[in-house]
């Protein structure tokens, strides 16, 4: 009810002269419509099918010339890792815009390569999954020993 109150409405009264503040200009945001709201989402989606399907087009371009998976296996990260620092220091749209490039890219380079991925981790089975115990192992010993110098500590 009172939430429109401004207490320089009442300037006036100390004020020389009346009318230094009779026009006072407020400023609105505008409203966003519902077609507005509608054609932004429309072209977030269309924007993201480019981008994903030119990562997919990449992707199988490169499955298709095998002599260009050296430049892909490097340039691939090298971009996406810029963009990512971009999406970390950029505000308002272009944050949306590169968040958006990043998720069509991503899912376009694991919707080609699946299968290379899944042949890779069955492969690598073995390694990975004695590199991870070796990770959890030497992680559980390392807070153990934390652990037990703080404890010491406080007694």
């Amino acid at each position: 009810m009172y939430q429109d109150f401004d207490a320089s409405e009442f300037d006036y009264l100390n004020s020389t002269t009346p009318q230094q503040f009779e026009q006072q200009t407020q400023t609105r945001t505008p409203e966003i419509t519902n077609i507005e709201r509608f054609w932004t989402l429309t072209g977030n989606w269309g924007e993201f099918g480019s981008y994903f399907g030119a990562g997919l087009s990449a992707s199988l371009i490169v499955r298709a010339i095998p002599t260009l998976i050296p430049a892909a296996v490097i340039l691939i990260p090298a971009a996406s890792l810029g963009l990512l620092v971009h999406t970390l220091t950029a505000d308002g749209s272009a944050k949306l815009r590169s968040q958006l490039i990043l998720i069509a890219v991503g899912t376009a380079l694991i919707a080609a390569n699946w299968d290379a991925w899944l042949a890779w981790v069955l492969a690598n089975s073995q390694v990975l999954i004695f590199s991870f115990s070796l990770v959890v192992i030497t992680v559980g010993f390392v807070a153990v020993q934390v652990w037990s110098k703080l404890s010491n500590v406080s007694k």
